[in-house]
C-alpha cells in the first residue's frame, strides 16, 4: 500500500468517525438547569407576591446562560471539537425560545393575556424548543420536549402544586438526560 493510499484510507477514517460523532455531551447542562427549573417552577406554588417569580427567572436564566454556553465552549476545547457553526445553531435555537418568550409577554402587557397565563406559555415554548432541538440538533431532547409538553398540561389543569409538580417533572427529565448521556456505540471494526 502506497503511502497515498494510506493516507487517503485514514483521512476516510476520521472523516466518518466525525460523521457517526453525537458531539459533546455536557452532563453539567442537565444538571444546571434541572435546579433552575426546579427552583423556579416551585416557588410559584410557595411564594406570596408573583413579582418574585419574574424576578427570580430574570437572574437564573442569564446566569444559567452565560454557564451554560461557558460549559459546552470548555467541554468542546478539551475533546478538540470545538465546531463553532455547530456553535452558532445552538445559540440561535436558544435566542429563538428567549426572543418568543419575551414577544409572548407583549400580549399581557397589551391586555390579551391574563397574567396567570405567563408562565404556561413558557413552558409550552420550552417544550417546543426542547422538541424542535430534539428534531434539528440532537435527537436525545426529544423526550424533555415530551414531557416538557405534559407539564404545560399539568400547569394549565392542576390547581394545587401544579408548578411544582411540572419542575420535579421536566428536571426529572433533565437529570435523565445528563445521566444517560451518550449511547454507548459498538468500537469500530
Amino acid at each position: 500500500m502506497t503511502s497515498d493510499e494510506r493516507l487517503k484510507e485514514d483521512i476516510a477514517y476520521v472523516r466518518a468517525a466525525a460523521e457517526r460523532s453525537d458531539g459533546i455531551h455536557v452532563r453539567a447542562h442537565g444538571f444546571l438547569w434541572a435546579a433552575i427549573v426546579l427552583c423556579g417552577f416551585s416557588i410559584a406554588d410557595f411564594v406570596e407576591d408573583p413579582r418574585w417569580i419574574g424576578r427570580y427567572w430574570m437572574v437564573a436564566s442569564p446566569v444559567g446562560f452565560i454557564l451554560s454556553a461557558w460549559l459546552s465552549a470548555r467541554a468542546e476545547i478539551r475533546a478538540g471539537q470545538v465546531d463553532r457553526a455547530k456553535g452558532r445553531r445552538w445559540l440561535l435555537h436558544w435566542l429563538a425560545f428567549l426572543a418568543a418568550g419575551v414577544l409572548g409577554v407583549m400580549l399581557f402587557v397589551r391586555g390579551h393575556m391574563a397574567p396567570e397565563g405567563i408562565g404556561s406559555l413558557w413552558v409550552l415554548l420550552l417544550a417546543l424548543t426542547y422538541f424542535h432541538a430534539g428534531v434539528h440538533l440532537d435527537r436525545r431532547l426529544l423526550p424533555i420536549g415530551i414531557l416538557a409538553a405534559g407539564g404545560y398540561l399539568i400547569t394549565l389543569f392542576v390547581p394545587q402544586y401544579g408548578w411544582t409538580l411540572t419542575g420535579v417533572l421536566v428536571a426529572s427529565a433533565l437529570v435523565a438526560h445528563a445521566l444517560l448521556g451518550t449511547p454507548r456505540r459498538a468500537p469500530a471494526s
